[in-house]
């Protein structure tokens, strides 16, 4: 039998809307426009054409006539006829079974009902060719066995599965699609998933998307596979309500030896765009998190964490505050006592929220080596564990590296944090609102271009030491700007402005032990903390200094030696009683006033 039985598709459109995703009932036709994304903002329009419905009954096999379904199966190849269709209190469901070799099927239509694949040994490949499936009872689409399966939106068709069950334990399959295998969802169409209660899409195994247009919103976790999470390609937009954006939960090895539990972003299949809207984590990782722009292609990630997944403005970086010594609550506060926000730290933050609410987190490593990484999040926006907790065939490292790419983060508590070491040698880097900047066990900085904003530390290495040995660093903080705990700074190469605005902290805090090879340091700090800065021998032979009584606003301070400018800064916030250093030569002058020379957007200049 080639099918059951086509019926009426009720059109419908979709937007999606900073996030959100909002129903709107109405006939559509060609002349809808496809896809439209506004460039201007981080919000995405986009609106959806189902094409014309149609009102007609199509014959099956036996040249009857039947309005009783509304979908049409199709067999495309490998085991004919493995298919019954039965009708039960929660509607229709369709199960694939008794599979004997590697096969497809197609699914068109309206199915008010569910979904069940029993693929034993063999690949199945389930064909989304312009479908709506509804559950009220029973997990829409839930995949029981097969070797690999994949689910596929066909070129030119948009996808519904709605999942309308009450919440549901997680024993009973909370998800709205999921599989005991493997799970590959794919294809140049689209794919919308809702779960008014639930999970979104659940794999126990491995989960991959590639190339598909893809809208996930849920209660809880939007994307989960147990063993990996991969994105090869496709735009992806995920809401959750009250969990997190994509997770993973197994960090053992495999049979063969295969780390499980990472998160993988790349662009292998094509440029991979990827939206999150969380209240809880953007990513959550049990292992690995890796995001890289691979075979000419582009990544583009964007995470709001620890917000209310259908509100389109970030609670981080709007509202007043924002200002190392402004206002406190940095950036504003989320609306309403749902937020849940904990009080003071052992450290002394109280931005920090009860619960977990990262932009991406990973109980061992973080590495960006290139792709745009935007990041709002109520907690660290890159949190990487050293979990000696997990399950895996290797001990956790804690580490965070970026090598390339374009980072740009918000946080109301740390901008980066790594358990073990933090590593910064190459790309751009801008951390615009955050408690500490950064933070590590060991920081090494050997390159690329680094902006940091902070109400307290601007880089604190927390036990193993800081090592800056080349490219760029600007530090704004409302504490220190570089602290270093039980260890010592080596000034190795790397360019380094410094304004901090309190009176109780200092620009460089070292324990007054800090070397000196190389590079240039412009540090600016009220004097009641600068013996940190000065009391190192390595100043006595590499550094000077010069007392202000006061810097305002928009004035210029500028380091030269024998006449040439080495370093600048436009100052951010006005200071009085203050002393500014320049390490890099003992017989450098430090000037304030204006100045001719060319500002980055830091308002710092660099000799190049």
């Amino acid at each position: 039998m080639k099918g059951s039985i086509l019926a009426v598709i009720a059109a419908a459109a979709i937007a999606v809307i900073g996030g959100a995703v909002f129903f709107m009932n109405g006939n559509m036709n060609d002349d809808t426009p496809a896809t439209e994304v506004d460039e201007t903002s981080r919000d995405t329009v986009i609106e959806i054409d189902t094409g014309e419905s149609t009102d007609q009954g199509v014959s099956n096999a036996d040249n009857n006539t039947s309005t009783d379904y509304t979908f049409t199966v199709t067999y495309v190849s490998g085991t004919e006829g493995a298919y019954q269709i039965t009708n039960g209190t929660g509607g229709y469901t369709v199960t694939f079974s008794n599979i004997s070799a590697d096969s497809e099927y197609s699914i068109a239509g309206v199915l008010n009902g569910n979904i069940v694949i029993e693929a034993g040994d063999f690949d199945f490949d389930f064909d989304l060719n312009g479908v709506t499936i509804t559950s009220t009872a029973e997990v829409p689409i839930c995949i029981t066995s097969g070797e690999n399966v994949s689910i596929t939106a066909k070129k030119n068709t948009t996808n519904y599965v709605y999942d309308k069950r009450s919440a549901v334990s997680e024993e009973d399959i909370s998800a709205s699609i999921y599989s005991d295998c493997d799970l590959k969802l794919k294809g140049n169409g689209k794919l919308v998933v809702v779960s008014d209660s639930n999970n979104g899409i659940h794999s126990k195994d491995d989960l991959t998307v590639k190339n598909l247009t893809l809208y996930v919103t849920c209660v809880d976790n939007c994307l989960k596979g147990n063993d990996s999470v991969e994105i090869t390609s496709g735009t992806i937009t995920l809401n959750a309500t009250s969990g997190d954006g994509i997770k993973t939960s197994n960090s053992e090895l495999g049979s063969k030896g295969v780390q499980r539990g990472s998160v993988t972003i790349n662009s292998d299949d094509g440029d991979t765009s990827l939206t999150i809207r969380a209240y809880c984590d953007g990513i959550d990782s049990a292992f690995d998190v890796l995001v890289e722009e691979t075979q000419g292609y582009s990544v583009y990630i964007d995470i709001m964490a620890g917000i209310d997944a259908t509100n389109t403005e970030s609670y981080v970086t709007s509202g007043p505050g924002g200002m190392p010594g402004g206002a406190p609550g940095w950036g504003g506060q989320p609306g309403g006592g749902s937020w849940g926000q904990g009080g003071p730290d052992s450290t002394g933050n109280n931005n920090k929220a009860s619960y977990s609410c990262k932009g991406i987190k990973a109980n061992n490593s973080i590495g960006i080596s290139s792709g745009t990484v935007i990041i709002d999040a109520y907690d660290d926006t890159l949190h990487a564990n050293n979990d000696e907790t997990i399950e895996s065939g290797v001990t956790p490292t804690g580490n965070i590296t970026i090598s390339g790419g374009k980072v740009t983060l918000n946080s109301k508590d740390d901008g980066i944090h790594a358990d073990g070491t933090l590593t910064i040698s190459g790309g751009f880097l801008k951390v615009n609102g955050s408690y500490e900047a950064l933070e590590g066990a060991y920081i090494v900085i050997s390159g690329g271009e680094i902006s940091l904003i902070s109400t307290d530390d601007g880089v604190n290495a927390t036990s193993r030491g800081l090592k800056l040995s080349g490219g760029y660093l600007y530090v704004y903080a409302g504490g220190d700007g570089l602290d270093c705990n039980g260890s010592s700074i080596s000034f190795e190469g790397t360019d380094v402005i410094i304004i901090s605005t309190s009176g109780g902290n200092s620009s460089i805090d070292a324990d007054y032990s800090y070397s000196y090879s190389g590079g240039s340091v412009l540090a600016i700090c009220p004097s009641g903390m600068t013996q940190e800065v000065t009391g190192s021998s390595a100043f006595r032979s590499y550094g000077s200094q010069q007392s202000f009584g006061s810097l305002s606003k928009g004035t210029v301070v500028t380091a030269t030696v024998n006449g040439t400018a080495m370093l600048a800064v436009k100052m951010p916030a006005s200071l009085s009683n203050c002393l500014a250093v320049y390490i890099g030569s003992s017989s450098a002058t430090i000037s304030s006033g204006s100045s001719s020379l060319t500002l980055n957007d830091d308002g710092a200049y660099v000799r190049a």
